[in-house]
């Protein structure tokens, strides 16, 4: 009986010895860095939709002041005290109060050549009688 016996995949391989080590250390780097950019993406789309529902906040509380009729100015400023660099815009059609709020995003860091991103929201109410 021989000495030694080796083992199907084990430490003696018959060949040359593989010239891939370190080639998992880069792998992982990949990943890791394919996983941060994909955190990254998640929470940049939880800020918009963060600014989806202020900005709807917005427009709610701005159709409310305008449907108690205060002027335009006023219910500009409700807007803003919630989402300070919105666009308002002011309508009455038929008896209620259309109020649009516009507000232009731009993604950060490398994302910003991607351009910008345009939320809006819009409230209606029912102008109420004096």
């Amino acid at each position: 009986m021989s000495g030694t016996t080796s083992v199907p995949g084990g430490a003696h391989r018959p060949g040359p010895p593989a010239a891939d080590g370190g080639a998992v250390s880069v792998e992982a780097a990949f990943g890791i860095g394919a996983l941060v950019a994909a955190a990254l993406c998640l929470a940049w789309c939880l800020t918009l939709v963060g600014g989806e529902v202020a900005l709807s906040s917005a427009a709610r509380a701005a159709a409310r002041v305008a449907a108690r009729g205060e002027d335009v100015a006023a219910v500009a400023r409700e807007a803003h005290r919630l989402v300070p660099d919105a666009v308002v815009t002011v309508r009455q059609v038929d008896g209620h109060v259309l109020v649009e709020c516009r507000r232009s995003v731009s993604p950060p860091g490398l994302l910003e050549r991607l351009g910008t991103i345009r939320l809006e929201a819009r409230s209606a109410a029912v102008l109420e009688q004096p």
